[in-house]
Order: structure tokens, then C-alpha cells, then sequence
């Protein structure tokens, strides 16, 4: 049987520089130098044509504290393109914007009472706040991208804007599939997953400036897109960060800050998330979901015997006034309240389930809960 013949050894390295592989690898070595740990190759399937789909590395530092393990997730598309300047149209940004967020944040976490919360309370524009400076000058789209195009480097000829398209899509999909997936791969871990999504081109980066018709081109090391995209049906819209590869380095710097800062501020989100039994609906009612399992077997017996029937507590709910928690139950009798709330039995094991559920230890009272 004739021997193959194989490609020159010493051409081989070279050739493959030409390829994206090597890029991804490159990208991969700079932030596991900075600290982060990396998965190559990410796997999800598309949600139009269920291919599976690959995008090329995800980078994460966690910041871990007793109440909560914050994940910094930064999901990483690289691409090489030799023969294309990547130029980006852009315009001012709006001042005022209703129609859009401009400052999406997109995570993950199934850490009570965290996450109702988050659900609930507008924490983001403080988070953003107390980012500062580090969101205004890393994180933050400055212009407003319009549109994008390869415009080719040799003859400066528009091509087609497929390699960056290709970059935000398989961003984008694989930020929802992620979010998605976390549910059963995580669940009970009492993480929070924050995520970011980052371009890193081997490529010349312009910023086309557009000021009614006239047009200024200055190349950029980075820039950011608000990007709004349709994933399974529903629009989804995040930050797309491009930065050129020969900047990674800085760039990284600016993530791993953040990582920082996002478990610093969400560790500090916990104790607002529990202290919330004090002001917000939705905490209040989560908490008392909790507290009726606890302690509702204690209130039937005492009502019971009070009333000389069985009794089993229907309506149950919090509110907080006058710096007392109020704990109503659906009983209009004054002087049965006023013996419950002098029973040590029944207020010792209320105190202790406030206390191991709600991490409150301040005054309560059981109320009627009047139903205008």
C-alpha cells in the first residue's frame, strides 16, 4: 500500500495561524492568566433549525461568601478575519429612550429570598450606580449602532456583515440557552449567575460616526451594541461587546474588576432581599408562604381551643407598619387576637421561624386580615 504523503511539519503551525482555531486558543490563555477559568466549546441547540451550535468559550470567576456564590459569566464568540475591516454605523445615543433599555442586565439565581427580589424590586440602576465609572467606560454602549458591515480591506468595498452577525446570533442564542439550561443544572447551589457577552475580532474595528448624512470613520479598539434579537419567538435584547484581540488583555482587566464589584453588590443585594419583609409585596408574600408552613399547625390548635371548633387558618399575609410586622390571619375576634398574641407558646415558635426563615427579630403581632 502506497504512504500518503503528509504536509511539510514546519508549514503546519503556520497554516493553522490563518485559521480561527488559534484565536480561540490565544483568547482562552489570556484570561486563564488572568484568573478566570474557561469551557472551550459550548454546545447548545439553535432554536430555528435545532442544529446544534457552538460557541467558542465561556470565562467565569466566582466570588463565593456564606449566603451566596456570585458567578461572573462572560460568553465568548471569537472571530479571525483577515481580508475585512469590521465598521460599525453609528449615531448619537438617544438621551431618553422609552421604547428601549439601554442598560440591559441579564443573570440567573433560584437563591430565596434573592430571587424574588430581584424579580421584584428595581435594583438594577443602583447596581449600575455603584458600578460607576467601570460601566461608563467598559460596559456601556456610548453610540448607537445602527447597522454593521465588512468592508473589504484591500479594495474598501462593502461585503456583507455575515461573520459579524454570525457573532451577535450565536451570542445571543447561546446567552438564552444558558439562562435556560441553568434551572435544572444548577438548581439548590445558592449561586447567582450574572452574564456578559464579548466579541473578540482579529480584525481592524472603525466606528463610522454619522451626524445627519455626513460621516467621520475612526478605528476603535472596542465598541458596544445594543443588541435586540429574536430568540424562540421573543425578543431579547442585551449588550454585545466587540473588542479587537490585540486589546484582550485590557479589556479583561475591566471583567475581572467587575467580577469583583458584581459579588461585592450582590452579596450586600442578600440582606436587602431579606430586610424587604419590611417594604416590598412580593418578599412579603414569599415570606409568608414560608412562616404559614412553619407555625399555621401551632395557630389551628390555639384557635381551636379558643373557639370551641375546628379551625384551620385560611388567609394568611404580612405588612410591615410602624416598625411592628403584622401577621394576618383570617380571625375577626378581638379577643381571641389579643389572648394569641400573649400565648409564649405560639409567639416563641413564631419567633424562631421568623428567625431561621426571615432572618427577622424585630416586633410582631398577629392582626385580623380585612379583606378591604
Amino acid at each position: 500500500m502506497a504512504t500518503r504523503l503528509c504536509a511539510p511539519l514546519d508549514k503546519i503551525p503556520e497554516a493553522l495561524e490563518k485559521t480561527g482555531f488559534i484565536l480561540e486558543h490565544a483568547v482562552a490563555e489570556e484570561f486563564k492568566r488572568a484568573g478566570w477559568s474557561t469551557i472551550g466549546g459550548r454546545y447548545y441547540v439553535d432554536d430555528v433549525d435545532g442544529r446544534a451550535r457552538e460557541l467558542d468559550l465561556v470565562a467565569y470567576r466566582i466570588h463565593k461568601s456564606d449566603d451566596v456564590e456570585v458567578v461572573t459569566a462572560v460568553l465568548v464568540s471569537c472571530k479571525k478575519d483577515a481580508e475585512t475591516t469590521w465598521t460599525f454605523l453609528t449615531k448619537d445615543r438617544p438621551r431618553q429612550d422609552p421604547n428601549f433599555d439601554w442598560n440591559p442586565a441579564h443573570y440567573w439565581t433560584d437563591l430565596q429570598p434573592l430571587q424574588t427580589y430581584l424579580a421584584s424590586v428595581p435594583w438594577k440602576d443602583k447596581y449600575i450606580d455603584a458600578l460607576g465609572e467601570l460601566y461608563v467606560g467598559a460596559f456601556r454602549a456610548e453610540r448607537d449602532v445602527f447597522a454593521f458591515q465588512q468592508v473589504s480591506t484591500q479594495s474598501v468595498v462593502p461585503r456583507n456583515d455575515k461573520a459579524i452577525f454570525d457573532s451577535i446570533a450565536t451570542l445571543m442564542k447561546a446567552l438564552d440557552h444558558e439562562v435556560q439550561a441553568l434551572p435544572s443544572r444548577v438548581k439548590t447551589r445558592k449561586r447567582l449567575y450574572m452574564f456578559f457577552l464579548l466579541s473578540v475580532v482579529d480584525a481592524p474595528l472603525v466606528d463610522v460616526r454619522y451626524n445627519g448624512l455626513a460621516a467621520e470613520a475612526v478605528e476603535i479598539e472596542r465598541i458596544t451594541y445594543l443588541c435586540r434579537y429574536m430568540v424562540r419567538k421573543r425578543e431579547l435584547s442585551a449588550l454585545v461587546h466587540f473588542v479587537r484581540s490585540d486589546r484582550l488583555g485590557e479589556y479583561i482587566k475591566s471583567l475581572t474588576r467587575l467580577a469583583k464589584a458584581n459579588g461585592k453588590y450582590m452579596q450586600s443585594l442578600v440582606a436587602s432581599a431579606y430586610d424587604a419583609i419590611k417594604s416590598d409585596e412580593s418578599v412579603q408574600a414569599y415570606f409568608s408562604a414560608r412562616l404559614r408552613s412553619r407555625i399555621a399547625w401551632r395557630l389551628d390548635r390555639f384557635l381551636s381551643d379558643r373557639m370551641l371548633k375546628n379551625f384551620s387558618v385560611g388567609e394568611f399575609g404580612l405588612r410591615y407598619v410602624g416598625e411592628v410586622l403584622q401577621i394576618e390571619i383570617d380571625v375577626d375576634d378581638d379577643e381571641v387576637l389579643a389572648d394569641l398574641n400573649k400565648d409564649e407558646f405560639v409567639l416563641d415558635a413564631t419567633r424562631v421561624a421568623l428567625r431561621d426563615i426571615a432572618r427577622y427579630s424585630g416586633a410582631f403581632t398577629f392582626t385580623w386580615n380585612i379583606p378591604f
